[in-house]
């Protein structure tokens, strides 16, 4: 069902996870939450902890189908793939939904103890700014296709640019092309000067890598 949904985006023209779209809402409200506590604290207003409050209800509520699109994007584009950065924003996501609630236990029970809810909401900000970190160390902790950008062997630019393009919504979820490391698929650091692909074990070439391209297109249809 969400390979279909998938490939209905795609067939708009949108090739991109759903995820960081979507983590806008409960990272900006608990942002939002954080400013106004501070507000509540040093500004003596009542009104601005309340408002916190409901910030921390609304981010609780926009977390839940902000992991399960998480979970959509990470089996579709990393093959549920145990990467270093997704481990962290998996314990991370947890802990926000734990302080989450406790931010909102915390505003029910009592008004009074503004210092506490000051305390969880500035964690919560902790949170959400090391999600961010390794959201963004998943995507350009490693550098992809623009280093090569500048190749000299790319003689038709135009078809080098949409080349780039294509590799760049399909394959660099999976490849990197500055290092040898497996991401969720080989790295592709020196493909041209490797005797075999590690796929197919196919001898490196142009022709080789189009027949494994395709042979993948096919199995994965």
């Amino acid at each position: 069902m969400a390979s279909m949904f998938y490939e209905l985006l795609a067939g708009m023209g949108y090739h991109h996870p759903l995820h960081p779209a979507m983590t806008h809402l409960p990272i900006g409200l608990s942002i939002a939450g954080f400013i106004f506590i501070v507000l509540s604290y040093f500004l003596k207003q009542p009104r601005y902890a309340r408002t916190a409050k409901h910030c921390a209800v609304l981010a609780l509520l926009a977390a839940i189908p902000t992991v399960i699109l998480g979970y959509f994007d990470w089996q579709h584009f990393y093959g549920g793939s145990f990467l270093f950065p997704i481990k962290m924003k998996l314990g991370l996501a947890a802990a926000l939904l734990v302080l989450l609630l406790a931010v909102v236990l915390a505003g029910m029970r009592s008004e009074q103890k503004k210092g506490r809810r000051l305390f969880l909401h500035f964690m919560t900000l902790l949170i959400v700014i090391g999600l961010g970190y390794f959201g963004g160390e998943l995507v350009y902790g490693k550098k992809t296709t623009s280093d090569i950008s500048g190749s000299k062997n790319a003689a038709d630019s135009a078809a080098f640019a949409a080349g780039l393009k294509l590799f760049e919504q399909n394959c660099s979820f999976c490849h990197l092309t500055d290092s040898t490391d497996t991401r969720v698929g080989p790295g592709l650091e020196g493909l041209f000067s490797r005797e075999k692909m590690a796929f197919s074990g196919w001898p490196v070439s142009a022709d080789g890598i189009r027949r494994l391209l395709t042979l993948q297109r096919n199995l994965y249809k």
